[in-house]
């Protein structure tokens, strides 16, 4: 449909193409419509952007940057090859026109009516923006030999401090100078990191496969993760200290008994009265070892209850108190016979 745009005009038959032109000029319009209302004053209407805050003179209202208006644009004159514009547009907030300017000159606008700028300059050197261009001062510098010597110290200095700052912008130039090596590593690196994705995206799809576990999504491996499953892979074997000794009273009691003591179903040469003591004295050595053994038992696991009740009693906060041994009382040692008073005797008697 767009390449018939130009074709299907209606061309009424007293169309004169040596004196209409075109079928605007036939209808009299242009084509620009309502923004060529005042062409023939020199005016066309654009949109024109607020360059900078306003204040309004009319409503004294604040105007920000980039605020849009329907302007009249008029050429009013020109600087060397450069034309001079103005702009007129209408206040949004009051019936105050304002006219704004260009100013090639000084790389600026000039606020002519009915605005005030809000005075927020900068020194285009501070900001890294061009400034306005002193023509005086190069001319001065050209015409005036002592000028220009007083001058070349200046820019020695100048260009010592820059000298860095124009290294750096050297080496950027030069690095991104050859377009082709510096594509071809960035495609490598591309291709490295979308293998390794790839490898990746596979081994997580074979793993929710074996543990199927669907489309759950799996986070990416870390250093933790890898040591918690080591250590589980080399203790995985450990037993606890109750299965420990589960085992080793279990394999005692499965032990035999008499394996000290020589085996019983070793065939022997001595007389009847002979085996049927030394059967009895293995009999006695087997009760024995068996008495032993359960007493053995019996004991380690009266410590463990009594370490165990003591655990407990500690943990409620109840004090055991341990038993006093009595101490056997003496017999009272039979009394000493007094000793009889002896009397002298009397000869008289």
């Amino acid at each position: 449909m767009g390449e018939r745009k130009g074709q299907n005009f209606y061309y009424p038959p007293d169309f004169n193409y040596k004196k209409h032109k075109s079928l605007n000029g036939y209808h009299g319009t242009h084509a620009l419509r309502e923004r060529a209302k005042k062409i023939d004053q020199g005016i066309l209407v654009i949109r024109f952007e607020m360059p900078f805050n306003i204040w309004c003179l009319g409503c004294h209202n604040h105007v920000g940057m980039g605020v849009r208006y329907n302007a009249e644009k008029k050429k009013i004159g020109m600087y060397y090859t450069t034309p001079l514009h103005e702009f007129r547009m209408k206040c949004h907030l009051c019936d105050n026109y304002y006219v704004i300017r260009t100013d090639p000159k000084n790389f600026d606008y000039e606020l002519v009516e009915g605005c005030s700028r809000q005075e927020r300059r900068f020194d285009p050197s501070e900001i890294n923006q061009l400034g306005a261009v002193d023509r005086g001062f190069a001319q001065k510098l050209a015409a005036d030999a002592m000028f220009k010597k007083e001058h070349e110290e200046g820019d020695r200095e100048k260009a010592v401090n820059e000298e860095s700052r124009v290294d750096k912008l050297e080496w950027i130039q030069e690095r991104m100078k050859d377009d082709f090596a510096a594509n071809s590593y960035l495609r490598a690196q591309f291709r490295k990191e979308k293998k390794s994705l790839g490898d990746q995206r596979i081994r997580d799809e074979s793993l929710r496969e074996k543990l199927s576990i669907g489309t759950t999504k799996l986070l990416p491996e870390s250093e933790e993760d890898k040591k918690v499953a080591s250590l589980l892979t080399r203790y995985k074997d450990v037993k606890c200290y109750d299965d420990v000794q589960s085992s080793s009273r279990e394999r005692i009691e499965s032990r035999r008994i008499f394996s000290k003591f020589g085996d019983i179903d070793t065939p022997s040469t001595s007389t009847p009265s002979s085996s049927s003591s030394t059967s009895t004295s293995k009999m006695a050595a087997t009760e024995k070892l068996k008495a032993t053994v359960k007493f053995e038992r019996n004991k380690k696991i009266n410590e463990s209850f009594s370490a165990s009740v003591k655990r407990k009693s500690e943990l409620l906060g109840i004090q055991i108190k341990p038993k006093k041994e009595k101490v056997p009382e003496e017999p009272n040692p039979p009394a000493k016979p007094l000793p009889l008073i002896e009397y002298s005797s009397s000869d008289s008697d």
